[in-house]
């Protein structure tokens, strides 16, 4: 028979887990699902928990004696613990000088332990204040974070705005306005905006002596025409960027 297999109680390491989710093992869903919800106790470094403990637990059930009392001023009692531990502490300087091999060594160091427990417990009694702390400051970074992208966003859209507006004001004024057979040939977003130009309407017999000329060749297209549609399709981009 094997050695039998000595179980860490630490977590494995994570390349472990890392080497399982590659892109091929996600894409045929080979890759491990999440562990399921724990419903009654577990073991984590080596000692049991229960899931409806406290997430803090009372030093009484954890055989500690308290040396406060129940409603009492964090601030102030963690100042004592911070003396207490001090005058403690120069007390058993004091007795490794001149008895190191006395009892009161142990009883001393006794009294140590049990003030860095109790500092150690209401230390971690503003856990969640930390943590309410904590969240609201990202919620805060997140907040100005979003703001100013939304002020750069304006800021852009504001000089893309007055650089159309440039390009507009830099058009001249008497533009001809496009028939309905060449608006049809630019496009219905064309049309739309072609529509919306101020032009004064050419007169119809320079236009239509213009086109009689190239109609004696069918195979060459209007040169007017072609003015037409190429102001068309640009209307209809400015139209669209704005």
């Amino acid at each position: 028979m094997g050695e039998p297999q000595q179980v860490s109680a630490l977590p494995p390491p994570p390349m472990q887990y890392i080497k399982e989710y590659t892109d091929e093992n996600v894409r045929k869903g080979l890759a491990p699902k999440p562990p399921p919800p724990i419903r009654d106790s577990y073991m984590m470094f080596g000692n049991h928990f229960q899931c409806d403990d406290i997430i803090i637990r009372p030093l009484e059930s954890q055989g500690i004696e308290r040396l406060h009392p129940m409603q009492f001023d964090h601030k102030r009692e963690l100042k004592k613990l911070n003396m207490s531990i001090l005058v403690n502490f120069l007390d058993l300087l004091d007795i490794l000088i001149k008895s190191p091999g006395s009892i009161k060594r142990e009883e001393k160091m006794e009294d140590l332990k049990l003030l860095f427990v109790h500092m150690h417990h209401l230390i971690n009694e503003y856990r969640p204040h930390q943590a309410r702390e904590t969240l609201r400051v990202m919620m805060e970074v997140q907040k100005r974070q979003r703001l100013e992208t939304a002020e750069r966003f304006q800021k852009h859209l504001e000089r893309v705005v007055e650089m159309i507006q440039g390009c507009l004001a830099s058009l001249p004024d008497d533009l001809p306005q496009p028939n309905s057979s060449s608006v049809g040939e630019a496009g219905g977003a064309g049309s739309a905006g072609a529509s919306r130009l101020k032009a004064e309407p050419m007169d119809v017999d320079v236009t239509g002596a213009s086109c009689m000329v190239a109609q004696t060749d069918k195979n060459v297209p209007c040169k007017k025409d072609k003015v037409w549609d190429q102001d068309a399709a640009m209307c209809s981009i400015i139209d669209e960027m704005t």
